[in-house]
């Protein structure tokens, strides 16, 4: 990952530390903009007026870039567009490489560019020292004899390539193209080969320097290929150069690949032409299909120092004994009916259905293990989801006859290894990727891996990134689903979220600072959360709980959704130890209303409110976080208002009593009157006896 933007340790007395151009306490931008300058880590411009047209990459302009350091230094300056990813993942590793055989990387990062003010990434390498070899594969040249062959184009090719051995890098873009020669000087001429880091793996890679699987997926799908790959390339170019030309060349893409297939590279390639036999022996070892007999590096290198190697006589794929009929054409081996089934969905689903491919197999391939997968293929096919049943069987079918080929599965053809890119090339142009999502659902890449003939090592990770990638698409809510999928299975990929238009964010620090910029603004969303930044964390921070994102997925507005979102960016402030944020902890505080109603005491939420307000201007989230896990504080409001409940309760039941004594008033008045009613009368009688008694002894 490129140092976009550096956090420092904060010094003894507890400040942060951001350098000395940092505006109010801001983190520095990964490269300002002068007028038409983009300044990359302060030491390189890149002039915006000054292009190199002839030096532009697929999705890179070049430009003139200036070392402040060393003004005559000639470099060129790429500015990648189009929102795909460079290749930030072996960027790190090529600043080392001296060789002067391959252009030199420099520096790289993200710039803002003056021309429509966004963030992009820059990768500063030296100017190439000659003229592109050819603009396109099919463009003709003088061949060079021998001699310039040996010296000019194997020799460079093969010390860039024992340079980026050593650096475990895979180059992906070997061909004439991407190669320059300086004419001027005879002697010492020789080729020298391009970038590779501008895009992702073999995207400007024409067909016929790809290897048969390769060639078969599409430019944004093939992987990241390999070392033997890169042989493979190597080879077709010393064709090129032997001969000035590409005998196949003239075929188009689906044509070439066919007669591959067919055929075998070398015949295809190479068709009836007479080779020099100086060049014989290396271009018919490197252009072996089969990785395991196809030349290695050190073949190459033991060739060049004069070694003879044993001829590796090409072979043709197995051809069947009798064609296999699909809408009307023949096809004559599994890899070339494997591909037209990925174009011919319906038929192919019916030639399954009705028994005729295991037929055709069993009588004319007698490949009792191609029978297996395929009858495999089919039961597994009606299990599961993703996309209709037809076009899961097809597309298992497909991987069971060809199973080195791309995943073929409506439409899209790609390589398990490149659905990353596939996923960052969908949502950077804002096209669909129900296709890609639906492959994942389906399990294509698990039944992939377990139809490959050969155990691979990193199939181990591949199956597990794809497992837990068909989880995430399971997920609903905020964190999960195919953004998740994105950033999981494309970590170079920048975050696409819509609520930072205009940025290149590779890493949760200069995420904090973007969203501390946005804060400040007038025009600030609800809230700066949405799925993409969710999605970038948890793929960045594994270490963050789940329960964090299952709150977060709470209606807006609850105190649940408050308290998870305050516990994200606090956990997030500490990991990455950016400080402080004042704007963004004042746009959090603002969010807390719900968390602070729970509160009972009304004095106590405006403490609250008014001490957030306070600790807000710090900047630093812990102290807002600190807020609502007093657990102390929030024990003593709920034990004072259950007191209160209880004196509450208490008055209540002693103003009703009151109230019905009240209510009840007649009747009690109507007691009392018959009480004193009947004591007046029994004093009256009493009384009366009284007087007859004194008057009878009168």
């Amino acid at each position: 990952m490129p140092d976009s933007t550096a956090i420092e340790e904060p010094r003894e007395d507890g400040s942060p530390v951001h350098g000395a151009d940092a505006p109010s306490g801001m983190a520095p931008p990964a490269g300002s903009a002068d007028g038409d300058v983009a300044v990359l880590k302060d030491c390189y411009e890149i002039q915006a007026h000054q292009p190199l047209p002839d030096l532009n990459s697929a999705t890179a302009n070049a430009f003139v870039a200036i070392d402040r350091r060393e003004p005559r230094t000639e470099l060129v300056g790429y500015i990648c567009h189009g929102g795909l990813p460079p290749r930030w993942d072996v960027i790190g590793s090529l600043p080392g490489l001296e060789s002067s055989n391959m252009v030199r990387l420099i520096s790289s990062g993200v710039v803002r560019w003056p021309p429509d003010r966004k963030e992009h990434p820059a990768i500063v390498f030296e100017r190439p020292r000659g003229a592109r070899v050819a603009k396109s594969a099919k463009q003709r040249r003088t061949a060079f004899n021998e001699d310039q062959l040996t010296r000019m184009v194997i020799d460079p090719l093969v010390q860039a390539m024992l340079e980026l051995r050593l650096r475990r890098v895979f180059h992906g873009a070997i061909n004439p193209t991407n190669m320059f020669l300086q004419e001027a000087d005879g002697n010492n001429a020789k080729v020298q080969l391009g970038e590779c880091a501008t895009c992702p793996v073999g995207y400007t890679q024409p067909i016929a320097f790809e290897t048969i699987e390769r060639g078969m997926a599409e430019p944004v799908g093939r992987g990241p290929g390999s070392m033997a790959d890169d042989l493979y390339a190597v080879g077709v170019s010393i064709l090129y150069f032997s001969l000035g030309y590409l005998p196949g060349g003239h075929l188009d893409d689906r044509a070439l690949l066919d007669e591959k297939a067919e055929k075998g590279s070398f015949v295809a390639l190479v068709g009836d032409t007479r080779l020099p036999l100086a060049v014989l022996e290396p271009v018919r070892g490197l252009l072996t299909d089969s990785v395991g007999t196809r030349w290695s590096l050190d073949d190459l290198e033991q060739w060049l120092s004069g070694r003879r190697m044993s001829p590796r006589q090409a072979h043709a794929p197995l051809r069947a004994s009798r064609p296999f009929t699909l809408a009307g054409q023949d096809y004559w081996n599994a890899r070339t009916l494997a591909t037209a089934m990925g174009d011919k969905t319906l038929d192919a689903n019916q030639a399954i259905e009705k028994g005729e491919l295991i037929h055709w197999i069993r009588r004319s391939l007698d490949q009792e293990e191609m029978i297996n997968r395929v009858e495999e293929a089919m039961r597994s096919a009606r299990v599961g989801r993703g996309g209709s049943v037809e076009d899961r069987r097809v597309a298992r079918v497909a991987i069971a006859l060809d199973p080195a080929a791309p995943i073929r599965f409506r439409g899209r053809s790609i390589m398990p290894t490149g659905l990353g890119d596939a996923l960052a090339e969908a949502f950077a142009k804002g096209s669909a990727f129900q296709e890609l999502a639906e492959m994942i659902t389906a399990q294509l890449p698990m039944f992939w891996v377990n139809s490959q003939e050969k155990f691979n090592a990193d199939f181990v990770s591949l199956s597990t990134a794809f497992d837990r990638a068909r989880g995430y698409l399971d997920q609903k809510e905020i964190g999960g689903g195919i953004e998740r999928c994105l950033y999981e299975l494309n970590p170079s990929m920048p975050l696409q979220s819509p609520l930072l238009p205009g940025t290149c964010i590779l890493d949760l620090e200069r995420l904090l600072w973007a969203l501390e910029d946005l804060a400040a603004s007038a025009d600030r969303p609800a809230e700066p959360l949405d799925r993409h930044i969710a999605a970038f964390v948890l793929s960045r921070q594994t270490k963050l709980s789940d329960r964090l994102f299952h709150a977060l997925s709470a209606d807006q507005g609850s105190s649940e959704r408050s308290l998870a979102m305050l516990g994200l960016f606090f956990e997030l402030q500490k990991a990455t130890r950016v400080q402080p944020l004042p704007h963004l902890c004042s746009w959090v505080a603002s969010l807390m209303e719900p968390a602070i109603t729970c509160y009972h005491s009304r004095t106590l939420r405006q403490r609250i409110r008014d001490t957030m307000e306070s600790e807000s201007k710090s900047g630093l989230l812990q102290k807002l976080h600190a807020i609502f896990s007093n657990t102390n504080l929030a024990r003593r409001d709920a034990a004072a208002f259950r007191a209160a409940c209880r004196d509450y309760a208490a008055a209540g039941r002693s103003i009703a009593h009151r109230q019905d004594e009240l209510m009840n008033r007649n009747s009690v008045a109507e007691g009392v009157g018959r009480q004193t009613a009947a004591v007046v009368s029994g004093l009256l009688s009493a009384a009366l006896m009284i007087a007859i008694v004194i008057l009878n002894a009168s």
